[in-house]
């Protein structure tokens, strides 16, 4: 009795902590990214620092059922630093888009003539957008595809190709992340 009173005692106690832990959106993101605020933290974030960051997205990892967990690092990238004391008009986020992640960035119509499926990273994407974040497409992507502009979902832009749009958000002051 006493041992099952004990384990039943450890095992509520460790799942209430781990429920107490657990990461959740927002709140720049509330359909994706989901973060967890670091409290305890020993590195500080700077107050006032512009967070200028440019994603390259090239996979498509998972189902096309699914969101692309491309753009949910994106939305945690938001989401962890305002649950962390960032404001939003800190971060200046831009996602270059090619190789297979350009399929989560089409429009519903495209997405379904190829998916038979709507577009199941339209709402993340237009939060995104919605945060702020730019979209650029890969020109060089979409014409080996036979897709065009009109293809995509409206926030994305497209540039020449993936390789310009980065040398230029780079070189523009923007940190790549990969």
């Amino acid at each position: 009795m006493f041992v099952r009173t004990a384990c039943t005692l450890f095992f509520a106690f460790f799942a209430s902590s781990v429920l107490a832990q657990a990461p959740a959106t927002g709140p720049y993101v509330d359909s994706g990214g989901p973060a967890f605020e670091v409290a305890d933290r020993d590195v500080p974030l700077r107050k006032g620092h512009k967070y200028r960051v440019v994603f390259e997205a090239t996979e498509y990892p998972g189902e096309v059922t699914d969101a692309n967990r491309e753009f949910t690092i994106v939305a945690r990238f938001l989401n962890m630093h305002g649950k962390n004391g960032i404001p939003l008009e800190d971060m200046d986020i831009a996602v270059v888009i090619h190789g297979k992640t350009l399929m989560a960035a089409l429009n519903d119509d495209a997405y379904e003539k190829i998916n038979g499926i709507k577009n199941p990273n339209l709402q993340l994407l237009n939060d995104l957008a919605d945060a702020g974040v730019k979209f650029y497409a890969c020109g060089q992507s979409l014409g080996f595809r036979q897709w065009d502009k009109s293809d995509l979902a409206a926030p994305v832009q497209v540039g020449l190709s993936a390789m310009t749009m980065l040398v230029t958000l780079q070189s523009d002051g923007y940190a790549l992340l990969p």
